[in-house]
């Protein structure tokens, strides 16, 4: 009787229900220990009152580099702050903290317990959505969607995921890098533009649903395209430094070459990378593409660092939780550093000899990059140097057998 409680107990607490539930909690634990990213929140401030204003956010201000769906979430979160008083940054915060929960659903449906348990104990993603306050957790969980939608058996599986990965691409721009490897597969072209503009109608219904209210503005795309993430990490956070010895006057015209080549180069491997290697799994694809971004981009923001957890869940969970160790260390001092308010007792911290924690973060920073390179060529290798050859060459093959099957 007691090994059946034992083994009940045991797979209540590995189901999705419980492992998502653990998610929740170690999430709702650090809320209330955190004021978010000072910048970020400010932000979100910013746009929900736009909304009660009835000011288009892409003529009020350029701290919206987002399609105009996140807007939306702002105003009620302002909306529920004031009604029931309770902190804004609260209400902010749980949109992200739903997306990590269905990740780990769908991870542990899709590939087991260890892979949602690794994302669900990841401090990196508990930092980003329950410290910082940004939501690309949701936007993630939609990519995890598409990927698992992409993987089911159904012919119709191709155009459910491109509608999911169309969500994640109207919430924030980016996953459109993604596209590329879910439309490649699929056996003929009329296929692949079906699939195409199923990824782009969440973002049109969007801009015509915003603009019904606020005016259609050519502001509204060139605030996404143009959008410069920070120089917070990468490579780009030693420009600064290095011009300053070498070419001070030269900063600008330097950083913008290097930032047209750096996004050149990006766009020729989202859409070579399908070509070249076409019996890779949708998730490898994806995992070198995100990795590729943290190892090129001219900038990098912490929350961008979540991006590629669920992916090596399901591909290598033990480099994954070196991952974690190394960016989990770097956003860790970053926020002490930067934005205390993102990390529990942030404020205390950086009073503890404030002069070492920026250096120790640049220094820290480099090693981060360094890793997220020697990870990133790992995953470029040929796939047979990559352990677990035969599962992912069985994986690429039925991704392959569900798109031609694909009406």
């Amino acid at each position: 009787m007691h090994m059946l409680r034992t083994s009940t107990l045991h797979q209540s607490i590995t189901s999705a229900l419980g492992l998502a539930l653990l998610a929740f909690c170690l999430r709702l634990i650090i809320i209330p220990l955190t004021s978010g990213l000072d910048y970020d929140i400010t932000s979100y401030h910013i746009q929900a009152q736009s909304v009660f204003s009835h000011q288009n956010i892409y003529l009020l201000t350029n701290r919206y580099p987002y399609p105009p769906v996140w807007i939306w979430w702002t105003a009620l979160a302002q909306w529920a702050s004031t009604l029931t008083l309770l902190p804004f940054v609260w209400f902010i915060k749980i949109p992200a903290l739903l997306g990590d929960c269905l990740i780990v659903v769908l991870l542990r449906r899709c590939q087991g317990v260890g892979a949602a348990l690794f994302y669900a104990a990841n401090p990196v993603s508990i930092l980003v959505t329950a410290g910082q306050g940004q939501f690309d957790g949701l936007v993630i969980a939609l990519v995890v969607l598409a990927w698992a939608c992409w993987r089911s058996t159904r012919a119709s599986g191709p155009y459910w995921a491109a509608l999911a990965l169309g969500g994640a691409i109207a919430l924030k721009g980016y996953p459109i890098l993604l596209l590329p490897a879910l439309l490649a597969p699929l056996p003929s072209n009329r296929q692949r533009w079906r699939a195409a503009a199923l990824a782009l109608t969440p973002l049109l219904l969007s801009i015509v649903i915003y603009s019904a209210f606020f005016g259609l503005e050519g502001a509204m795309i060139t605030h996404v395209l143009i959008y410069n993430s920070p120089l917070n990490f990468g490579w780009a956070l030693y420009i600064p430094f290095l011009m300053n010895i070498l070419w001070p006057a030269g900063f600008p015209v330097v950083m913008l070459a290097l930032a047209v080549i750096t996004r050149v180069i990006i766009l020729l491997m989202v859409y070579r990378l399908p070509v070249r290697r076409p019996g890779w799994p949708l998730e490898r694809h994806w995992l070198v593409v995100l990795l590729g971004l943290y190892v090129l981009a001219p900038g990098v923001s912490a929350q961008y660092l979540l991006w590629t957890l669920p992916f090596l869940a399901m591909l290598d969970i033990p480099w994954g939780w070196r991952y974690t160790l190394c960016s989990a260390l770097v956003m860790w001092v970053f926020y002490v550093a930067v934005y205390p308010g993102a990390t529990p007792w942030g404020s205390n911290l950086r009073n503890f000899h404030p002069a070492l924690w920026f250096p120790g973060f640049v220094a820290l920073n480099l090693v981060w990059w360094l890793f997220c390179l020697l990870l990133w060529r790992r995953w470029l290798r040929p796939e047979q140097q990559i352990p677990g050859k035969q599962e992912r060459q069985s994986l690429a093959a039925r991704d392959q057998m569900q798109a031609t099957t694909a009406p």
